[in-house]
């Protein structure tokens, strides 16, 4: 016998009249005629080669009928599978969720797996940047909803007053005029917060190395060329915090906000709803 590519049709219509042992419950099962089901088994026969349905007795299979009805009901189910788990993919959604790297490591990990239990259908994309270019962002529609330090008359949902503290490795010596720093450009609102400081105390400084991720700066910060500046929460294990101890001036907290699109649709809302949950009630 030649290969030949068999209908899944055909292949449903045998196992449905196997199972009713009847061309006209079969027809009512899949929404067709007795003469179309008819027809059906008769192409699927054809194709065989083979008597597959005895219709002079109650209309049971032939052994070649339960061949080939054991092969389709595999065949049946891996077709069922692959077309369910192609609706499930383009029902996935995609978030775009932006924020700068610190905040990305330190809150989006556990928003994330925990927003992913309850809706398993949601891509996160994770946009990392200035929180000024963030906003713009999320006000063009660009990213759905960011989580950014309040930079300016910047407008938002307010999460917390998030601590910063001077971060360097351990072991780390000050001898170094000026103070050496490794920190995220300009346009940080951290950044302009750490030498505003270090200005109204009179510290001289220099930024050594500048990034908008953090790999950099660790890197700098590790080998003892720079400190920087984190949120208290974002301190890494290898890094120490410092302060007073070297003169280093106290830091003010930095303002976190959400933003969402303007035009932000209900998932979108949600997703925003378990990050601002996540910093507790507002």
């Amino acid at each position: 016998m030649s290969l030949v590519n068999i209908d899944i049709d055909l292949l449903r219509t045998l196992i449905v009249v196997a199972d009713t042992g009847n061309f006209t419950k079969a027809g009512e099962r899949l929404l067709r005629t007795q003469s179309a089901i008819s027809l059906q088994i008769k192409r699927l026969e054809e194709f065989v080669g083979e008597r597959l349905v005895n219709r002079e007795n109650d209309m049971q299979l032939t052994a070649a009928g339960e061949m080939v009805r054991s092969y389709a009901i595999d065949i049946l189910n891996l077709n069922d599978q692959l077309v369910s788990s192609l609706e499930t993919a383009s029902n996935n959604r995609v978030i775009k969720i932006g924020t700068p790297d610190d905040y990305a490591q330190l809150f989006l990990p556990s928003v994330i797996r925990e927003y992913s239990k309850i809706n398993g259908n949601v891509e996160f994309q994770v946009i990392s940047d200035l929180s000024i270019n963030l906003a713009r962002m999320v006000q063009d529609g660009e990213i759905d909803l960011a989580l950014i330090t309040r930079t300016g008359d910047m407008h938002g949902i307010n999460l917390t007053a998030e601590p910063l503290c001077w971060v360097a490795k351990y072991g780390y010596e000050p001898d170094n005029d000026p103070i050496p720093l490794a920190l995220f450009p300009e346009g940080c609102e951290v950044r302009r917060l750490a030498t505003s400081s270090l200005n109204k105390s009179g510290l001289k400084w220099n930024i050594v190395c500048s990034s908008n991720q953090l790999a950099p700066i660790f890197a700098m910060i590790s080998t003892g060329s720079a400190i920087g500046v984190l949120p208290s929460r974002a301190v890494p294990k290898d890094f120490i915090r410092i302060g007073n101890e070297f003169g280093l001036p106290h830091l003010p907290n930095a303002d976190l906000l959400l933003k969402l699109a303007p035009q932000a649709d209900a998932l979108t809302q949600n997703v925003g709803k378990a990050i601002a949950h996540s910093f507790g009630p507002h």
